[in-house]
């Protein structure tokens, strides 16, 4: 079952941010989109499971166009507060989500793919809606700090996620878009590395190029009286189909 962030869970989170834990999260995830999204000013950019948008203001502050998607209505109306009427934040599905394809030049998964159980679809869809790249990241089940964080009674809000090994997250990726070009990138063992792929490092993320992909169906050509009945006809241009995955 997805967890989802209600007004209670949204709340604490808020809280937890200001903690010197969150501020560390909050520096140590949007370093890490730095390190591999490799976007340009301008650049749409949409995040699924934004959260109450911090990565949002982190992205737009440097020149991005941001929009968000969130499936609690309270983190997403905190969401909008935080970041104004610059960005655009939604109330939506991360499995279905309402944009047409190739909306964004890059979407981003910070820490969503934890709480959902059909990863492959959410995947898809990001995928779907990308022109250019999508951008994952996600607490690795390998290191100390995330298990350290996730003990019992430490009020960590991701406490109720399903922590993910490294390499799901390259199996995933292949699954869903193929054999496509990717980076990785793991948060350092200690602040002002420059190390860069740290296998122990309580953040992962992986950014995957992607092509543009449309949803198709059959084009069914009704024939002339007495003619003989057409059969559906489908392109066969140099379009990939991305089957969804239910």
């Amino acid at each position: 079952m997805d967890l989802i962030f209600e007004a209670a869970e949204a709340q604490a989170y808020e809280r937890w941010l200001e903690t010197p834990a969150g501020e560390a999260y909050v520096r140590e995830s949007c370093a890490l989109l730095d390190r591999t999204l490799d976007f340009r000013p301008g650049w749409r950019v949409l995040d699924v499971g934004c959260g109450l948008g911090v990565h949002l203001a982190h992205l737009m502050s440097r020149g991005a166009m941001v929009h968000g998607l969130e499936a609690g209505p309270m983190a997403a109306r905190l969401a909008a507060g935080r970041l104004g009427p610059k960005a655009d934040i939604d109330v939506g599905d991360a499995h279905d989500l309402p944009y047409d394809d190739n909306s964004f030049d890059a979407v981003i998964l910070v820490d969503t793919l934890e709480f959902t159980e059909r990863r492959a679809q959410v995947v898809a869809e990001a995928a779907r809606v990308a022109t250019s790249r999508v951008c994952l990241i996600a607490m690795n089940l390998l290191s100390p700090r995330t298990w350290l964080a996730h003990l019992p009674g430490g009020g960590h809000p991701f406490a109720g996620a399903m922590l993910l090994p490294p390499w799901s997250l390259f199996r995933l990726v292949r699954e869903v878009l193929g054999p496509v070009p990717s980076s990785w990138a793991a948060t350092p063992p200690w602040r002002g590395s420059n190390l860069r792929h740290w296998p122990l490092g309580n953040l992962w993320a992986l950014c995957a190029a992607v092509t543009p992909r449309y949803r198709t169906r059959p084009l069914t050509v009704t024939s002339a009286a007495g003619a003989a009945p057409a059969q559906p006809m489908t392109s066969h241009g140099r379009v990939g189909v991305l089957h969804r995955i239910k």
